[in-house]
């Protein structure tokens, strides 16, 4: 099985170079294509193409769906490939749906849920070339299932993942009042800055995204108790180490947001708090692998900082049962085989659809 992935993001050997000396986790695209023998395309090899589709593509919608054209060109070369998102796997099945080709296709949905991608299900029929949808969470099963029709045995609901190998518990002390808290897309920080301020606990809040270049600064001036800046990851996993409690606050959406964030922390043995919004309810159960409060809830949030700062043994309890829950359902190289597994599959099915 020749198998292609047409990733979102720009890896390059300066990347592995990182990875191999420690510095970062292991990334999945990586794993993948070794474990599969597969080659991969990403937002570098969009930028250096000169061919004038991908030019004309990459200027006039950006590098994502100038990645699915270059991925598409290649269609014939392979017998399955995955994308690692919706933003390249939507437009890739749309230029398939124009071809005879056989490649199957997997692809990574993170959100279905936007008006504007509804449409290319509803009215554009892509479910048509996308033999197997990943999903994060049940929210967006759901949706798939119900309202965008896919057949559920194109739908496939998998745990995403954090590198256990990189992230796990370290003898690092515990300073007894510190809480971290990390990530950048749709965090609150305005609650988590107002459920700490004038009490007595430190906050160092790592606010920034690798996927993401723009800056993330805070809505207001912090109080003396809260500390802001984005980290590397091996500074974070120091961070992460040193912290009594992580705390990952959410604003209300409908997909998993922060998940990556709250997988690495849990990797790490840590009490995770985090915003129970309608797409983040499938990772912690509430009380026994982490903590759940309510969405923009600033005493909520306060009481239950304050409650498991002064209860550190139940706090361990739930940190340890974070990390066997990562060891067992959501580390990199369970994902890695799920993925693999989901491609053998679809290239299979559309092997015997065919013959």
């Amino acid at each position: 099985m020749k198998a292609l992935i047409l990733a979102a993001g720009r890896f390059d050997e300066n990347l592995r170079a990182a990875i191999a000396a420690g510095r970062e986790p292991r990334l999945d695209i990586f794993e993948l294509a070794r474990k599969l023998g597969a080659d991969h395309l990403d937002y570098l090899d969009a930028e250096a193409s000169q061919h004038p589709v991908v030019v004309a593509t990459r200027k006039a919608l950006g590098a994502s769906p100038a990645v699915a054209v270059l991925g598409y060109l290649r269609r014939h070369a392979y017998d399955v490939v995955l994308t690692t998102g919706e933003d390249i796997g939507i437009p890739f099945a749309a230029l398939l749906r124009t071809s005879s080709a056989r490649c199957a296709h997997t692809m990574i949905a993170h959100t279905l849920a936007p008006r504007k991608k509804q449409i290319f299900f509803k009215a554009g029929d892509v479910a048509r070339r996308i033999d197997r949808i990943l999903a994060y969470s049940s929210s967006e099963e759901t949706l798939m299932r119900g309202k965008l029709g896919i057949p559920a045995s194109k739908v496939q609901r998998i745990y995403y993942h954090a590198d256990e190998q990189f992230f796990h518990p370290r003898d690092t002390p515990v300073e007894p009042r510190l809480v971290c808290a990390a990530g950048q897309l749709l965090r609150d920080y305005d609650t988590l800055v107002e459920a700490v301020r004038d009490r007595p606990i430190q906050v160092q809040i790592a606010a920034g995204s690798p996927w993401i270049e723009r800056k993330l600064e805070p809505s207001r001036v912090l109080p003396p108790n809260v500390r802001w800046g984005k980290l590397n990851r091996f500074d974070l996993r120091e961070l992460y180490a040193r912290s009594a409690l992580a705390v990952v606050p959410i604003l209300q959406n409908e997909y998993q947001t922060g998940i990556a964030t709250i997988l690495e922390m849990m990797a790490m043995g840590k009490c995770v708090i985090a915003t129970r919004t309608r797409g983040q309810t499938d990772t912690i159960v509430d009380g026994e692998t982490g903590v759940y409060v309510p969405p923009s809830d600033p005493l909520a949030l306060r009481a239950t900082i304050e409650r498991l700062l002064d209860a550190p043994a139940e706090a361990a309890r739930i940190g340890r049962a974070a990390r066997k829950f990562v060891e067992e359902h959501a580390g990199l190289d369970r994902f890695v085989e799920r993925l693999a597994t989901a491609m053998t599959e679809s290239h299979r099915a559309r092997d015997a659809a065919a013959a």
